[in-house]
């Protein structure tokens, strides 16, 4: 098997990052909005696909606003008298699970109508904090208008996707782009789009760190590193990630590379990007089969050199 140490592209993922099989615990605190403007059914609709996003992921443990009101309530009853010599104390819910609160608000709704026909776009800006420290980890506002995939990307889709996967594929695409009959519809199918881009904000900034176990050789045939013939790295290998961790077929991976720099006479470690995989199997619970699909021979040459090199999610 290949056992590398995993690395990411900047200190800011690195805060963010976790290792296969771990789960960040994250916190979600009630959202902000112009009352005048949106009502408290739309926001309570928005939050609830916001953490939905989160937990579809398979990333993260969820704590949201009423768990955390409970847990509050319970410290300060067992921090009475009467629990203090209990030997079932109540242990630290909101520091111990949750290592990051995510606070939302929403910027706008909007419903167009066209010749009868209704568009809506939601867009909120989400922003992470630490809990240990209250320091803003990362803010971004995301809207619900669809991303198209690259052009590349689609070419790889194709080779991989079975007819029917394409047509699926297709028929989803057109739903979310598709204009409807009225402004309830349309406001569904923006908040379904507004659930793909949230995934992707977590996809950005949680990135998960993923061994690669084996490489796909010629015909099909695993391959381990450790082999005396070993002659790869090939075009596709297997990760240590599957369903239980929210892999997904289609789903991005970066390929990212670790080499020390002496600057100004001090060791520095650089990270960077050598190549990208896409996910064209998810074989089980917990490993799936990928392709590279940019910088193979920069890959290949970081196996040659010996550098350290591993993968993360998208």
């Amino acid at each position: 098997m290949i056992k590398k140490s995993f690395y990411i592209a900047s200190l800011f993922l690195c805060s963010l990052s976790i290792k296969a099989q771990e789960k960040i615990g994250v916190a979600f605190i009630p959202m902000s909005f112009d009352e005048e403007t949106v009502s408290k059914m739309e926001v309570k609709i928005i939050q609830e696909t916001i953490i939905n996003s989160f937990v579809a992921s398979k990333r993260f443990t969820v704590v949201d606003r009423s768990n955390l009101e409970s847990l509050e309530k319970e410290k300060k009853l067992q921090r009475t008298e009467a629990f203090m010599d209990s030997k079932e104390s109540f242990k630290d819910g909101v520091s111990k699970g949750a290592s990051f609160m995510v606070e939302g608000n929403i910027l706008g709704i909007k419903h167009t109508n066209k010749k009868d026909k209704w568009n809506s776009n939601v867009t909120i800006q989400l922003k992470v904090l630490d809990v240990s420290t209250g320091e803003i980890i990362t803010t971004e506002s995301i809207n619900s208008e669809p991303v198209a995939e690259a052009e590349d990307l689609k070419a790889i889709i194709k080779a991989h996707y079975h007819k029917d996967e394409m047509k699926a594929m297709e028929a989803r695409e057109t739903q979310l782009n598709q204009l409807k009959d009225n402004s309830d519809a349309s406001f569904k199918v923006a908040l379904e789009r507004l659930s793909d881009n949230v995934k992707r904000f977590t996809g950005k900034n949680f990135p998960m760190r993923i061994e690669i176990v084996e490489w796909i050789g010629k015909g099909g045939k695993p391959q381990s590193a450790k082999d005396g013939n070993f002659k790869g790295p090939y075009k596709n290998f297997v990760i240590a990630a599957g369903s239980n961790l929210g892999i997904n077929k289609g789903q991005l991976l970066e390929i990212v590379a670790k080499n020390m720099v002496s600057v100004g006479g001090k060791a520095i470690e650089r990270q960077q990007k050598i190549g990208a995989a896409w996910v064209f199997s998810v074989d089980d619970g917990n490993f799936s089969s990928a392709t590279i699909i940019e910088g193979e021979k920069n890959i290949k040459k970081a196996v040659t050199d010996k550098v350290t090199f591993g993968v993360l999610t998208k």
